[in-house]
């Protein structure tokens, strides 16, 4: 794949688009684990397909619509290719864990 800019074109390989893709999608910390990432790439547009587990009770849709807009955005600012379409689906939802003293009492 190659996008050009300006004076020249840079060239893109898949695997490096799709890298670079899940490295926007991981920038958030109500993620769980890192995204999976899959894309198809035609010439200077692509269409990627995101899987996420979120950290629950945050907001899903909120969540989703926040990182389909990042990847839009930043992929193509980071490699010139057009990301037209974003699938976004929600693999799991995990309970935030609950560590520490919660300071209720115990025993009798």
């Amino acid at each position: 794949m190659t996008a050009t800019a300006g004076h020249g074109a840079t060239t893109v390989s898949e695997r490096a688009f799709v890298k670079i893709a899940t490295e926007v999608a991981a920038d958030d910390d109500r993620l769980a684990e890192r995204p999976r990432v899959a894309a198809s790439v035609s010439g200077a547009v692509a269409a990627v397909r995101l899987a996420i587990a979120v950290r629950y009770p945050a907001p899903v849709r909120q969540i989703a619509a926040e990182a389909r807009e990042r990847l839009m955005s930043r992929v193509r600012d980071l490699t010139g290719i057009t990301v037209e379409n974003v699938d976004v689906d929600i693999v799991r939802l995990v309970p935030e864990s609950r560590s520490g003293y919660d300071g209720s009492p115990r025993g009798g």
